[in-house]
């Protein structure tokens, strides 16, 4: 009773030593083959003895295998292979003069062509800007509607803005440089 014994703690060792040595599945086979051999050995002992060893290995394998799957993320190994998830200062935006929400809703000019991105003024600042219908020719108004992948998505604005006067093509270029 013994030998099958020791044969089976030592497959249960190796399966859960398959996860923590890069072995190309080899130790995984010697593993069961080593459980194999220790229910060939119990059924030879007697019938009791290797159902015993059938219910045993039904119940231990999984566990062996969950408990290697636990421990392993924990290993140097593997934290040399899986990201870390990202640090506070990671997740916002470390200045706040990047963020481009403030201006939805806001009038600016085209300062080139959007075809459908170009470049964009607001208030001085030039950004980013992406079309949402379509070309907007050099110097038109446009109107801040969202922000989308760090660009500013814009749409012609056209009489929306009262007082703002679109520049002619002859001005638009004197306006960019």
């Amino acid at each position: 009773m013994t030998l099958p014994l020791l044969i089976l703690i030592a497959g249960l060792i190796l399966l859960v030593a398959e996860a923590f040595v890069p072995s190309g599945g080899l130790i995984g086979l010697l593993a069961l083959g080593l459980l194999g051999v220790s229910l060939y050995l119990a059924f030879n002992i007697s019938l009791n003895m290797g159902l015993r060893f059938i219910v045993a290995e039904l119940i231990l394998i999984p566990l062996a295998v969950v408990a290697a799957l636990q421990l392993w993320p924990k290993t140097p190994f593997a934290k040399h292979y899986f990201l870390s998830p990202p640090t506070a200062d990671e997740l916002t935006v470390s200045h706040a003069r990047n963020r481009l929400d403030h201006l939805i809703g806001e009038f600016g000019r085209a300062l080139t062509p959007l075809r459908p991105s170009g470049l964009v003024d607001f208030d001085g600042r030039r950004l980013d800007g992406l079309s949402e219908g379509g070309l907007i020719e050099t110097g038109c108004l446009v109107k801040a509607v969202r922000v989308q992948s760090g660009q500013l998505v814009v749409r012609a604005a056209g009489n929306e803005a009262p007082g703002i006067e679109p520049l002619n093509g002859a001005d638009s270029e004197e306006s960019i440089t």
